[in-house]
């Protein structure tokens, strides 16, 4: 194999892996979420919590109020990284972590 055609590879596989970019730039996906009780809800902070989606509804105008539309239809499982236990009905930002749904709940 000639130098050229190694340099062009080489060119090509470090033009792939700049294009990747690291995750903090690209940061991750979020749902706005409310939790909820799906049978036993948990005694402990660090666990699954069931949540359902929600979306905001209302006027994009300053000063304008919202309501939140929960998507009855589906329910995520999210783990709690903080360190108390979030009431049910508890609005929270969930991101998606290598697949799974976690959330920051301190009280």
């Amino acid at each position: 194999m000639s130098a050229r055609i190694l340099r062009d590879r080489q060119e090509a596989a470090a033009a792939s892996v700049r294009r990747l970019g690291a995750p903090d730039e690209t940061g991750s996906e979020a749902v706005l979420a409310q939790t909820r009780a799906v049978g036993t809800y948990p005694t402990i902070a660090s666990a699954f919590f069931a949540c359902t989606p929600l979306q905001v509804d209302g006027s994009e105008v300053e000063g304008a109020g919202v309501t939140f539309v929960p998507d009855a239809s589906r329910t995520i499982f999210a783990y709690n990284l903080g360190t108390k236990i979030p009431p049910v009905g508890t609005r929270l930002i969930a991101h998606s972590c290598s697949g799974r749904w976690t959330f920051l709940y301190n009280g």
